[in-house]
């Protein structure tokens, strides 16, 4: 009898298991509210010194808000893809830095920038499910542990649109053959470029049906006229960076496989 219960409760033990560690496929789906911050690296502003690259060229006085909208969707356990479309106004200008030749030029250039991009995410952990791994459960923090934090690194193709203008007088005009920097190579280039996102992000639940994200993401272009202005010593392409801060809520799977608002 002891042996028979013993089974039953072994049994049991074992199915609740399993379905546990299949209940990340009823919610395949995520729907994702974009938030954040953007700068752009291009031959304008930068350091007080000759030309570096990445954190020390960033101007944090171009700093501009960004806006989206993502879905994401679970392949497998710890791989998804990501649709995702974001919007911000990039600000590039020589009259951030102090250096000779880049304040002389005297540049400041601003640009609309509309982003739509597909993702593979890889993640590195196993998402942790239940009241336990969420925000709720924390009692003075002593419950948070780093191994809840679901981490991914991610890479993308998509596409981008842009439409510099060049502040002329205060004035701010749409860029165009005629005001050209004068140490730009002044060559023609498409508003609508290729683009290559990649990063790193990090998720962990609010609550069962709410998460919260952050993500760093940098993007490989394939222009270096996104600030209207490819400088004659330039030997590498423009790029901008976006922080976000995501608003994630899960989506239920119906039984058509089709996400449940």
């Amino acid at each position: 009898m002891k042996l028979r219960i013993l089974a039953i409760v072994l049994a049991l033990s074992f199915i609740s298991q399993v379905s546990y560690g299949q209940l990340w496929k009823r919610y395949r789906y995520e729907a994702i509210i974009i938030t954040g911050a953007s700068w752009a690296l291009t031959d304008l502003g930068g350091a007080n010194a000759i030309g570096t690259h990445y954190f020390k060229d960033l101007d944090i006085q171009t700093t501009r808000p960004i806006i989206g909208l993502g879905m994401r969707y679970k392949i497998v356990e710890k791989f998804a893809v990501k649709y995702r479309m974001a919007f911000t106004y990039l600000k590039m200008s020589d009259a951030y830095t102090q250096w000779d030749s880049r304040e002389n030029r005297g540049v400041d250039v601003r640009t609309p920038l509309f982003e739509t991009s597909i993702q593979g995410e890889l993640f590195l952990n196993k998402e942790r499910m239940g009241r336990r791994y969420t925000l709720s459960h924390f009692r003075g923090g002593r419950n948070f542990s780093i191994l809840y934090v679901n981490t991914y690194l991610f890479l993308g193709v998509g596409g981008f649109y842009f439409s510099p203008q060049v502040n002329t007088g205060g004035a701010w005009v749409p860029a165009d053959a005629s005001n050209f920097g004068r140490t730009s190579k002044k060559e023609t280039y498409s508003s609508i470029q290729f683009v290559i996102p990649f990063g790193v992000g990090f998720k962990y639940a609010i609550n069962r049906k709410w998460k919260l994200g952050l993500e760093f993401g940098n993007r490989k272009l394939f222009t270096d006229y996104l600030d209207h202005h490819s400088d004659v010593y330039s030997v590498a392409d423009d790029s901008y960076f976006f922080f976000e801060i995501n608003l994630i809520k899960k989506l239920r799977k119906t039984r058509h496989g089709l996400p449940k608002f």
